[in-house]
């Protein structure tokens, strides 16, 4: 026997060439069984971890802008879901998307707390963003806007790839428009509340026929009670500056730094060419190819678009920068949104230059000329109204600026200071501090019925002076 590495340990004797040499038998140690119930039990160890330990345990209290929602906006949540609009309308705003609020478009992020109560499962916070998120949507639009947008979405945003719903009955858009007014909690309702009572008090300054909710019909009774309501009064009495009330009214929807603001552009063909493409394009929609306020997407709206093809240069409301304020920020009383998130300065003062030219042929003609542009000339009446009401005066005003109601208030009337008195169609006399305190009404009345339906379901519900507590509430303007 021969010694192998230093003789430590012994070799193989070698093996015969007549035996056969085999292996070890070898046998399968996973069976087709084990091979399902190891797959099931780390799927279910997956589902487990994933799915039901988080629901079951993951219960985050309601944030401080959450709110329960009406019975009509459960069931327009119900038609959201049914018709699709998850697949392409996010239902939560991210971190970085509270960058855009600087252009009134995201004006906070979302939190676990806003979506609480059983009414928000399942969830709708979609996957994907064809179309904008609509988790702060309550109060960016009117109910009229909505109704229009629906019926044919290009009416109001003519870029829009949303298929139309004019499928819909009446009850089916009426509950999805009440759906989309909640989304946003306590800021989405404080913005539906300010819009609510800027569109009402607009129509009440032109005498239109309408029907305002209870705390504009309860100041109104108020007023006359203490003999503080003008009866009689017509939207044309004029005010001491020899401007009718009415006119006033809508004056005062815009900031005084605006009411005589002259275009900065030169009026150049080039600027008015640009101007006539971005108004087709963004404008015509409810303002008409004509410029008449007939276009398509008006036929929903309660009070009518702007009509342009008139004499634009002597009215008082017609200044280049109140043209511009009104594209800008889109404004209470209207139905108009605010293009200030679409469209840079230079093209909304190119849009202000066209829209002179509209009287004289602008929308008729292939290509606007210089010629036919004409400047306003601020009548004797604004001249007044402007002097005895300057732009300082709002510099040394003391409004508390952490009262979201009164935010709200300057929002619907932003040319007023805490110390003017305006009568609303000619018989409502109006201030700021009664401004704030109708939004403050109609916030509180939306945010109990709210309340009301929820506990009817069976939800629940934190206490409702916990609702009313407005404890971190902001007013972001739409």
């Amino acid at each position: 026997m021969s010694d192998t590495a230093g003789g430590r340990y012994p070799s193989h004797p070698p093996i015969p060439p007549q035996v056969p040499q085999t292996s070890p038998r070898r046998t399968m140690l996973m069976s087709p069984a084990m091979v399902v119930i190891g797959g099931l039990l780390a799927f279910f160890t997956v589902v487990f971890s994933v799915v039901i330990l988080p629901i079951e345990t993951y219960k985050p209290p309601a944030s401080d802008n959450w709110l329960p929602i009406t019975d009509k906006a459960h069931d327009g949540r119900a038609v959201f879901l049914a018709n699709g609009c998850v697949y392409c309308h996010s239902g939560f705003s991210r971190p970085q998307d509270v960058y855009e609020a600087l252009y009134y478009t995201y004006p906070r992020a979302s939190e676990p707390g806003d979506f609480h109560s059983v009414a928000e499962s399942p969830n709708v916070l979609g996957t994907a963003r064809t179309g904008p998120d609509l988790s702060q949507e309550g109060g960016q639009h009117p109910d009229t806007w909505h109704l229009s947008h629906y019926d044919n979405p290009r009416s109001t945003t003519p870029l829009s790839i949303m298929p139309r719903f004019n499928f819909l009955s009446k009850d089916e858009l009426d509950a999805l428009i009440a759906y989309n007014q909640s989304r946003g909690g306590k800021d989405g309702t404080l913005r539906n509340a300010a819009i609510r009572v800027g569109n009402q008090l607009m129509r009440l300054n032109m005498s239109m026929k309408v029907e305002p909710d209870k705390p504009i019909t309860a100041m109104i009774d108020r007023l006359k009670a203490s003999g503080a309501y003008h009866e009689g009064g017509k939207p044309s009495d004029k005010s001491p500056s020899g401007l009718p009330w009415m006119a006033v009214w809508m004056i005062n929807s815009f900031e005084r730094g605006y009411w005589m603001m002259k275009d900065p552009l030169d009026v150049t063909k080039q600027n008015l060419i640009r101007g006539k493409s971005i108004y087709l394009q963004r404008c015509s929609g409810c303002h008409g190819a004509k410029g008449n306020g007939a276009g398509p997407g008006a036929d929903d709206l309660t009070i009518s678009p702007f009509v342009f093809n008139q004499d634009l240069t002597k009215k008082p409301m017609t200044s280049s920068g109140m043209f511009y304020h009104r594209i800008l920020t889109g404004g209470p009383g209207t139905a108009m949104e605010n293009f200030g998130t679409r469209l840079s300065v230079e093209d909304i003062w190119r849009v202000v230059l066209f829209l002179r030219t509209i009287p004289n042929g602008g929308l008729e003609e292939d290509l606007p000329t210089v010629a036919m542009y004409e400047p306003w000339t601020p009548p004797p009446p604004l001249k007044n109204y402007v002097e005895t009401h300057p732009i300082g005066d709002q510099v040394t005003d003391k409004v508390d600026p952490t009262d979201p109601f009164m935010m709200a208030a300057r929002w619907i009337a932003p040319g007023m200071t805490s110390s003017d008195e305006i009568l609303i169609g000619g018989a409502i006399p109006m201030t700021l501090d009664r401004l704030s305190r109708l939004v403050r009404a109609d916030y509180m009345k939306m945010i109990d019925d709210a309340y009301a339906d929820a506990k009817a379901r069976g939800e629940d519900l934190p206490k409702l002076a916990s609702l009313h507590s407005t404890k971190g509430l902001v007013f972001h303007a739409p």
